[in-house]
């Protein structure tokens, strides 16, 4: 039987599994020495970008699936509810699968604003985007638009190359005080606030207090076996010295 077909003799898209699998075991080393990749590596290189690729994007393509999956109920032939489904299909809670369907949008949005070019820069710099920092951008992108949310990411990317989950929170949190509900978002606008925002000192986290030093254990002194018994077994051969010349002052 083909495992890859599905019922009415179609086949199923190839999976990441099935990516995996097709990637050659690595050479050890290069297979040429020319400056310029020979056919066979630039294939092989092509292949090994597409997996690579798959994992940063795997969060926008799972969540857009489970969007699908809920909004069809497709998952009724099998399960009473999709969450069902998501627990026994993929061990995932419906939280989980929640916070994947509400983010796909802005990732979605981050990749389509950037045009065909896969050579461009700013995408390049985009498909550096972790899922913590879209995460980052989804209030202004729930409260406005995603396309809000690509702006604000595109302002504070060119103040800051690559700016982590955390900057992006401190930029988000301004953006939104400034703009309205409803308001058209402004180019100018957020990025002065973006400005504003990245200007600020990032908030230092409080000191912890000082750890203060172990009390000594109470020595038994009501006890003299127990006190013995005590020193003969954590006492080292320098403290009985030691001892031993107090005693002897």
């Amino acid at each position: 039987m083909d495992v890859g077909a599905l019922g009415g003799g179609q086949r199923r898209p190839e999976t990441t599994t099935d990516v995996a699998l097709k990637l050659p075991l690595p050479p050890g080393k290069p297979v040429a020495d020319t400056p310029v990749l020979i056919t066979e590596e630039q294939e092989v290189f092509a292949r090994c970008e597409v997996a690579v690729e798959n994992l940063k994007v795997a969060f926008w393509a799972a969540g857009k699936a489970l969007h699908i999956i809920r909004d069809g109920r497709l998952y009724r032939a099998d399960y009473g509810s999709f969450d069902d489904y998501v627990d026994a299909r993929w061990g995932m809670s419906r939280g989980q699968a929640d916070k994947l369907i509400r983010m796909w949008p802005v990732a979605q949005a981050l990749f389509e604003s950037l045009g065909g070019d896969s050579n461009d820069p700013t995408r390049i710099r985009v498909s550096r985007l972790h899922q913590s920092s879209v995460w980052e951008l989804l209030p202004v992108a729930e409260k406005h638009d995603p396309n809000t949310a690509v702006q604000v990411y595109a302002a504070t990317s060119d103040v800051q190359d690559n700016p982590t989950a955390a900057v992006l929170k401190r930029a988000v949190t301004r953006v939104m005080r400034v703009l309205k509900a409803g308001e058209p978002a402004k180019a100018d606008t957020i990025g002065t606030a973006v400005l504003e925002a990245l200007a600020e000192e990032e908030p230092k986290k409080p000191k912890a207090a000082p750890k203060a030093p172990p009390k000594p254990p109470a020595l038994p002194w009501d006890s003299p076996t127990t006190l013995d018994r005590m020193l003969r077994q954590h006492m080292t051969d320098e403290n009985r010295k030691t001892l031993a010349k107090l005693l002897a002052e």
